[in-house]
């Protein structure tokens, strides 16, 4: 079982790279969205991901995380998924 764990995580894992690619995809893909359908489109997306950043952002510096690991983790979290592009 925890064999399993251990490989579904290294599988899901996002690293900072991959971060960086997600946060340049979503900043070109807004304007084209925005563009394509309307400006409120645009800001829907943009404000999607600001609002994740902030809730990953406020539950890891609540949990008592210092400020600089919470950041880096809620960058992750909100922009990893280019990981899988």
């Amino acid at each position: 079982m925890s064999t399993a764990r251990r490989s579904a995580r290294e599988a899901l894992r996002a690293d900072l790279p991959a971060a960086h690619l997600g946060l340049a995809v979503t900043v070109i893909a807004c304007p084209l969205v925005g563009a394509a359908w309307s400006p409120a489109a645009a800001w829907a997306v943009a404000g999607a991901f600001a609002a994740l950043f902030t809730v990953v952002l406020t539950t890891r510096l609540v949990t008592g995380e210092g400020i600089r690991s919470a950041v880096r983790t809620a960058y992750t979290a909100t922009f990893g998924w280019a990981n899988w592009l």
